[in-house]
């Protein structure tokens, strides 16, 4: 277990000097948070190639710009948008493989979408983006997102099993305090399926701070972990 940031802690600075910023902390990894379509293009995964093999850094996650619309391309009944959201996202996970990554993390369905895409044919969708994933050696993460399905432990273990093989999560911690779910019931929720961990802190009046300055039991939280067997990195 290692701790790394995210290049996302210094939006809306570049990917590339965001990813600059992170190597010179000196943590051994991190997570690649691309922006914009230009950044997927081959000359620009290059640069961010080089400056990882360069310094030694290991990318351990890979987060698209796109997580937003993930419900409009993968949850809804028209079949073209569907077919082309698995192309689009072909070409993530090309540049995730590139990068090293091993994950790939998403955020789903929108919450209000549910309805509308009962769990089992979600997770057959699901399931169908993560097997391209496969293809290029990366494992797609389904994150607790507080606007988003999954915000709540109950629809995690509802969809779980539906999952088979493919299940695998990110668990974030601002986004279970967001919601107001106890990090510890999310966590139990994900159980052996845990993949990644996006960490950071909170208080009375922040539900997003640096780690160290909230009110987080981390020694509970580590422990937790430990008990379920997690193998994975946690991320600011």
């Amino acid at each position: 277990m290692r701790c790394g940031i995210s290049t996302a802690c210094f939006y809306p600075d570049t990917t590339l000097n965001s990813l600059a910023q992170v190597i010179e902390t000196g943590v051994p990894v991190t997570e690649v948070f691309l922006n914009t379509f230009h950044e997927y293009e081959d000359d620009y995964i290059a640069k961010l190639v080089e400056m990882v093999s360069s310094s030694g850094i290991r990318v351990k996650s890979f987060h698209p710009f796109s997580s937003m619309i993930e419900g409009f391309l993968f949850a809804s009944d028209y079949q073209g948008r569907f077919d082309d959201g698995l192309q689009l996202y072909r070409r993530f996970f090309k540049a995730a493989a590139a990068l090293g990554a091993e994950l790939m993390v998403c955020h789903g369905d929108h919450a209000y979408n549910v309805a509308n895409c009962p769990a089992e044919e979600y997770a057959r969708r699901f399931c169908a983006v993560a097997r391209v994933g496969r293809e290029y050696g990366v494992t797609l993460c389904h994150e607790n997102v507080s606007y988003c399905r999954l915000a709540q432990p109950e629809e995690v273990r509802e969809l779980r099993p539906l999952l088979g093989d493919m299940a695998a999560f990110v668990l974030d911690t601002k986004q279970a305090k967001r919601h107001g779910v106890p990090v510890e019931e999310m966590l139990d929720a994900m159980g052996s399926d845990l993949r990644h961990v996006h960490i950071s802190d909170y208080s009375a009046n922040h539900n997003c701070i640096p780690p160290g300055q909230g009110n987080m039991d981390y020694q509970d939280f580590f422990a937790r972990l430990q008990r379920i067997g997690y193998a994975g990195d946690i991320v600011l």
